[in-house]
């Protein structure tokens, strides 16, 4: 069974694409990333099948694409309250966000640097209903509003519960997608069959550096090495040593906080995202009604 990542702008996904490439580097699986249909060819089961893929992490998801293999696949989906989306965008595009697959953020950044922080958090929330990156038009929040959030095979988390406890998040998620290795402790044979075959690796490297084969011994990864993988990723070594909550502006990891909003939505930006998105918030269970 092949295994999938689902994900949306400005949810974590550069930080979950990380920690799922470690994931596979361990386990000699085959990982893809794609942030829009062009670059599966609009088909993901017949790309994956051809391009024999493991792991397709697939930003920008959306549930038409999906559907097709659903029957084959085990996943998990990740979504972020859509008003730290905003506000993360807003920053992210007008300061840090790198151009080099996202063409069209050229001239956008253009009209984001001539408004003010209160009118650009307007235009981005306008932006991202019909937000273009390499030619193909993406709605952010139209693709949250139509996936199917009771798919039995893809674990849904939230993005808030993975900045609050990342090493419970990503056991779980390595629970769901059975990659886990849960044995209540670290044997001896589990550790040495780990640095044999780092070992083995690393002199296969030396011999032949082009070869990106890695020879694994394991189908699952032990918890150990799960923990070290979030411990070696987490936010203070993504923002230079900043803690969660200490804002770089020009950071594409700029906070790292849930309910940022908060500090930047005034009740313009209130209004013009309700007549926009109705009830979207609710849907996802960030309120319990529209009188936030």
């Amino acid at each position: 069974m092949k295994l999938a990542y689902f994900g949306h702008h400005k949810s974590g996904s550069t930080w979950i694409e990380t920690l799922i490439k470690q994931v596979c580097y361990q386990l000699k699986l085959k990982p893809y990333i794609a942030s829009n249909p062009e670059l599966f060819n609009s088909n993901l089961d017949s790309y994956m099948h051809r391009e024999n893929i493991d792991f397709i992490c697939y930003t920008n998801a959306e549930i038409h694409f999906v559907k097709p293999i659903l029957e084959k696949i085990k996943g998990f989906h990740v979504i972020r309250d859509p008003r730290d989306i905003i506000v993360s965008a807003y920053f992210s595009h007008r300061y840090s966000h790198s151009t080099e697959s996202w063409p069209e953020l050229n001239d956008y950044r253009k009209e984001l640097e001539h408004l003010t922080k209160d009118q650009g958090l307007l235009f981005v929330m306008e932006y991202l209903s019909c937000m273009k990156v390499d030619g193909v038009e993406l709605n952010i929040f139209g693709q949250m509003q139509e996936w199917n959030y009771n798919l039995p095979n893809v674990l849904e988390i939230k993005f808030e519960e993975m900045i609050t406890n990342p090493y419970k998040k990503f056991l779980d998620i390595l629970q769901f997608l059975d990659l886990l290795d849960d044995s209540p402790y670290i044997s001896v044979k589990s550790m040495s069959s780990y640095l044999f075959s780092e070992t083995l690796n690393r002199g296969i490297n030396k011999i032949n550096p082009s070869l990106k084969k890695k020879i694994s011994f394991n189908s699952k990864i032990y918890a150990w090495q799960a923990l070290n993988i979030i411990y070696e990723h987490d936010f203070a070594r993504y923002a230079r040593g900043r803690k969660p909550g200490q804002e770089d502006v020009k950071s594409h990891n700029r906070k790292g906080v849930a309910g940022d909003w908060k500090n930047h939505f005034e009740e313009k930006h209130k209004q013009l995202f309700k007549e926009k998105y109705g009830s979207l918030l609710v849907q996802l269970g960030y309120e319990q009604n529209n009188d936030w």
